[in-house]
């Protein structure tokens, strides 16, 4: 007879597979997080009212707004610990 776990949910098991998730969850976050940066950069050289994308003014502003703001809060996030974490630093 199979015995049923010992938690329930998501909790890891042990020290190996806590690490895993861990360094995969910050890799991913500095990927997204590069990726916003690369968004920022296409868009403060791009104009989005004109073609081919033809936004309004207000459509281009709340695009580009956004993704400045989100970049701005992302790049004052200390990067110390993540980066010793996922082995950059």
């Amino acid at each position: 007879m199979t015995q049923p776990p010992s938690t329930v949910g998501s909790q890891p098991p042990d020290a190996i597979t806590l690490n895993t998730q861990i360094g995969m969850h910050l890799r991913t976050f500095l990927n997204i997080k590069n990726m916003i940066n690369q968004d920022r950069d296409f868009l403060q050289a791009t104009s989005l009212t004109a073609e081919p994308y033809n936004f309004t003014t207000d459509q281009e502003t709340l695009i580009k707004s956004a993704i400045l703001e989100l970049d701005t809060a992302l790049d004052g996030i200390d990067m110390t610990f993540i980066s010793r974490v996922i082995g950059l630093g």
